[in-house]
């Protein structure tokens, strides 16, 4: 005798329902993931916790460096200050986005201690969705006709290819002052390629190229880094705050910090 299957009965209505249900909780789960970048880099890379108490310039972790970045107070305007809101950048960022110690990008550190805390040198990203908001949160310079360009930049799966710039947001030009930075608050949309990394052009270095992936830095700028912090490392929520800052000591006179806050479209 044939099954009720084989004989065409439908499901039940309740059945249906609770497939139907099921069904759009994966399409939701699948779309609300794809919305998100994830990070790549050297073994034994990781994200790392840290706290305001650890803000004291003493390179550890490598960001937190003596006047890596200041106007007027050569102490107090590191990119953890500005982060917290403390030190020489209260009020610098808006009560929207002060994110607090969220997490970054870097060799094992170690918070209680405040020691270790390196730099990966090689850090680039998978895009796993379609568009991503780019959003300027700070340009810091001590001379206004001396503000940084950044954009990001095509790579391969294993991050060792430079291919294609793109600029997100326009600097000062080189000579200094020939162009118009865009504004704080300005936001792009943008879809990059499945790997991409990031890159600020110095305009008070002739334009030398600093990358995330920091074997194609411009040995001119071979000083100057970046720094990776998330507020959500591991989720789909996840969105990254990618810190283009001179080099320790400011030695080149203009102490720039660019701030740009990447999330998925729908943030």
């Amino acid at each position: 005798m044939p099954s009720e299957q084989h004989r065409g009965v439908k499901a039940s209505k309740p059945t249906r329902r609770i497939l139907i249900f099921v069904i759009a909780m994966a399409t939701w789960a699948s779309s609300a993931t794809s919305y998100a970048q994830s990070i790549l880099g050297s073994s034994g890379a990781g994200f790392q916790t840290w706290t305001t108490a650890d803000l004291n310039n003493n390179g550890a972790p490598y960001w937190d460096a003596v006047t890596e970045n200041y106007l007027g107070d050569p102490t107090n305007k590191n990119v953890g200050f500005c982060l917290t809101g403390t030190g020489d950048c209260v009020g610098i960022l808006t009560s929207v986005f002060v994110p607090g110690p969220i997490p970054f990008w870097g060799m094992t550190y170690n918070s209680a201690g405040d020691a270790q805390g390196a730099i990966d040198p090689l850090v680039y990203f998978k895009r796993a969705g379609e568009h991503l908001k780019a959003t300027l949160q700070l340009q810091l310079s001590s001379k206004s006709t001396e503000i940084n360009e950044f954009g990001w930049f095509e790579t391969n799966k294993t991050g060792s290819a430079l291919g294609p710039k793109h600029r997100l947001f326009q600097g000062s030009g080189v000579p200094p002052g020939s162009l118009t930075p865009d504004a704080v608050g300005k936001a792009v949309i943008f879809k990059p390629t499945p790997y991409f990394g990031y890159y600020y052009s110095d305009v008070s270095e002739n334009g030398c190229l600093v990358y995330t992936l920091s074997t194609f830095t411009d040995p001119s700028c071979s000083d100057h880094n970046f720094a990776v912090f998330a507020t959500k490392p591991g989720s789909h929520r996840n969105t990254y705050v990618i810190a283009g800052e001179d080099p320790p000591g400011c030695n080149d006179g203009d102490c720039n910090l660019t701030l740009v806050r990447v999330a998925p479209l729908w943030k």
